[in-house]
């Protein structure tokens, strides 16, 4: 009897803690909600109805209208950096989208999780019209097979880069409740890591409906910053040398039977144009051992193999949000012995600054739309200061 009576006391006992921890973590989830679910939170769901747009004549195959369903967790900024300020309060999230691809037996399904900032274009009262990027992995079900899905020429991975850019507008019916409306371009690649690779280009139209659950917290409120950076008034002008190198990789397997590195040596040339941009030139040299093979499987002898560096001048542009920078390049080749791809090429890169003279950055390096590889690397950079001083 003892027994049982101590057994009853140890188990009401239990309870007890279970409840005072179960009351305690109420109170904690509640703090923590709020700081994780704040009031700038907003989710969205979106229907896209769209097209694969056939840039080959061998994507024909594929010709297929379809729907595409996307849920997205989104946040208003307010200030909090300086940046936010800088670009009108942008929107940033994650958004996950998911297409049958027309029920195509040899494209299978995609899907894609993607991190996005949404930039504020034109405002006036609740409506709002605006420009998002987004860049994140996408999964494909169906990829190319040589032997049970040799039809599929257009992806060869199941792992690929997704990219949505997308021109939306915006209009809030009340605190809680907005609908939008838009027009994207959807695209996966894997930047040639392994071919085929004539990547899925997707355009869409999309309506949508976003909800925004939470009440505004009143202590939420725009950061007062300095109309000018430290310094900024004294020095008149600063021009930005960024020196980098890359290496990427092409698994060419299903064509020539084996994998290829890519080596790829640059320089940029930054001039600002406001506290949001960079506008420049560069130079860049680019070795890529396919190349070799490429020449060789088209009857050409290559005596020295130094003989497909391609060297480039481009110019070049830089989106900037705070320690993170969007670089594009439009170039032309000087030389190079191979020549199958054209004169021009374009580049893609993100770069991450993380201290004053470093960063690390991922390219990806196109030729008239369609990928050629992608590079991983580190670089310097440093300012020149030049111009007359001033104490305005």
């Amino acid at each position: 009897m003892n027994i049982r009576l101590k057994y009853r006391a140890f188990h009401l006992r239990l309870a007890g803690v279970m409840v005072a921890a179960m009351l305690c973590s109420i109170n904690g989830l509640g703090q923590f909600q709020h700081k994780l679910f704040s009031s700038n939170m907003i989710f969205e769901g979106k229907f896209h109805y769209g097209f694969i747009y056939a840039q080959h004549l061998e994507m024909e195959l594929f010709n297929a209208h379809f729907p595409a369903f996307e849920f997205t967790i989104q946040q208003l900024t307010y200030g909090k950096q300086r940046w936010e300020r800088d670009y009108n309060y942008p929107i940033i999230g994650m958004t996950f989208l998911y297409s049958g691809l027309g029920n195509n037996p040899s494209l299978g399904q995609a899907y894609a999780l993607m991190p996005f900032i949404n930039f504020p274009l034109y405002k006036k009262r609740d409506f709002t019209v605006g420009f998002r990027l987004a860049l994140g992995l996408g999964y494909l079900t169906k990829p190319f097979d040589r032997i049970s899905n040799y039809k599929n020429l257009a992806i060869g991975s199941h792992y690929n880069a997704a990219v949505n850019l997308m021109f939306e507008a915006r209009y809030r019916i009340n605190y809680y409740l907005s609908v939008t409306g838009g027009i994207s371009l959807q695209h996966f690649s894997n930047g040639s890591l392994k071919l085929p690779n004539y990547g899925l280009n997707i355009p869409l139209l999309n309506l949508g409906v976003a909800y925004r659950p939470f009440k505004a917290n009143k202590d939420i409120g725009d950061r007062f910053y300095a109309p000018t950076d430290p310094y900024e008034a004294i020095i008149y002008k600063t021009m930005e040398f960024n020196i980098g190198a890359l290496l990427g990789y092409k698994n060419m397997k299903a064509v020539y039977g084996k994998n290829f590195m890519v080596f790829h040596l640059y320089e940029n040339t930054f001039f600002r144009l406001s506290k949001k941009s960079k506008a420049g030139f560069g130079v860049d040299f680019s070795y890529d051992a396919s190349q070799v093979r490429l020449l060789e499987s088209n009857g050409d002898t290559v005596s020295n193999k130094l003989s497909v560096i391609r060297p480039g001048i481009n110019g070049a542009y830089q989106l900037v949000l705070s320690r993170v920078g969007f670089i594009f390049n439009l170039g032309v080749y000087l030389a190079g012995k191979e020549k199958s791809n054209g004169p021009l090429y374009e580049k893609f890169a993100f770069q991450y600054n993380f201290s004053k003279d470093f960063y690390a950055t991922m390219m990806l390096k196109v030729h008239w739309g369609r990928a050629d590889y992608i590079g991983w690397g580190v670089g310097y950079k440093f300012d020149v200061k030049y111009g007359k001083k001033t104490f305005k």
